[in-house]
């Protein structure tokens, strides 16, 4: 804030648009690589998430760093947007429910570990340092998924298919539309599993935002300190995660048993029930314990309760969407998010 000469409003308003981008663009990542494969959207992706980073890093001044950072969130989220649509590649359907359960992990455990090496960074080397490291891993990224990652997307009706004879015909088989997938939601089941998703989502995302300045302030912890408080909602969320990985794959297996073998999808949505209230009941606790300025122990507890319960939901709503969409998997999870 000292160095743009700007205020925190402004700050978050740069935090809230990447996190925006990282909503809306894997709409359009997810449909381009049914089209054109998986491999080369990672590749060109991450290369201009490492170009975007060090141009925030070296910003002088508050409008390039708010222009490059929105930039930076379009790509920074290919991730996300595209690899449970890699998971349904390579694995069998009885194998998903717990490969899926892993991937969410990963990036959920990915802010919170952020949070807190970002804290001693900018303590001891300074908020740039943040995005020259970025840029560093993203350049690493990019150089190892160019030399070894093997594409995993198979298309046996393209084989049948005559090579594109100019430049417009190969853009016309990459023509896509980004918000097809929203058609999902006149889905009784799909629209009322990624309604309370979305606003614990949403809510998740608030609650990271502005955890720096709350305990800063009412706690008086120092940027180190608030990036080792993310170890709750990191331990929350790799717990909820975790459980509902081994919830669902048993509990599917138990209910194809119980039907003759019948595979009926819908049944994982029954998990998600008994955990919806305790998203509400963990953030209003959470939020009463600031409030109140109860102990730091209490708030973590409580922000860590609210994230295993949260992330539990978000993996069983992933693994339906993924299983009811197999064609479009990478599309279809991004429903909750947009």
């Amino acid at each position: 804030m000292l160095y743009f000469n700007t205020d925190l409003t402004t700050i978050n308003a740069t935090f809230a648009l990447f996190l925006l981008m990282n909503g809306v663009m894997p709409l359009f990542w997810a449909p381009l690589s049914e089209r054109i494969g998986r491999k080369w959207i990672y590749i060109s992706a991450m290369a201009l998430f490492t170009i975007t980073t060090i141009i925030c890093g070296i910003s002088k001044n508050i409008g390039m760093f708010f222009t490059f950072r929105i930039i930076q969130g379009c790509f920074a989220c290919v991730g996300q947007g595209i690899g449970s649509g890699t998971i349904s590649d390579l694995f069998e359907a009885h194998e998903r429910g717990k490969m899926m359960s892993y991937y969410v992990l990963s990036l959920i455990l990915g802010p919170p570990v952020a949070a807190i090496v970002g804290g001693y960074i900018d303590q001891y080397l300074g908020w740039q340092w943040i995005f020259y490291i970025m840029a560093i891993m993203g350049a690493l990224l990019t150089i190892c998924g160019t030399l070894f990652l093997s594409e995993s997307f198979y298309r046996p009706d393209q084989k049948n298919l005559p090579k594109p004879s100019s430049l417009g015909d190969r853009l016309r088989r990459m023509k896509f539309n980004p918000f097809a997938t929203l058609i999902l939601l006149k889905e009784p089941d799909v629209f009322l599993a990624c309604l309370p998703i979305g606003v614990s989502f949403g809510c998740f995302y608030f609650f990271v935002a502005i955890l720096p300045s709350t305990f800063s302030s009412i706690y008086g912890f120092s940027p180190s300190q608030v990036g080792l408080c993310f170890i709750a909602c990191g331990l929350g969320n790799a717990l909820g995660s975790l459980i509902a990985g081994q919830v669902d794959y048993r509990y599917c297996m138990y209910q194809k048993k119980k039907n003759g073998g019948a595979d009926v999808k819908e049944y994982k949505l029954k998990l998600m029930y008994p955990a919806v209230p305790f998203i509400f009941f963990g953030s209003a606790f959470y939020g009463w314990l600031l409030h109140f300025k109860i102990h730091w122990m209490a708030s973590l507890v409580a922000f860590a309760f609210y994230s295993c319960s949260y992330m539990f939901t978000v993996t069983i709503v992933t693994n339906y969407m993924v299983e009811t969409n197999l064609k479009v998997a990478a599309s279809g999870i991004h429903i909750y998010r947009a």
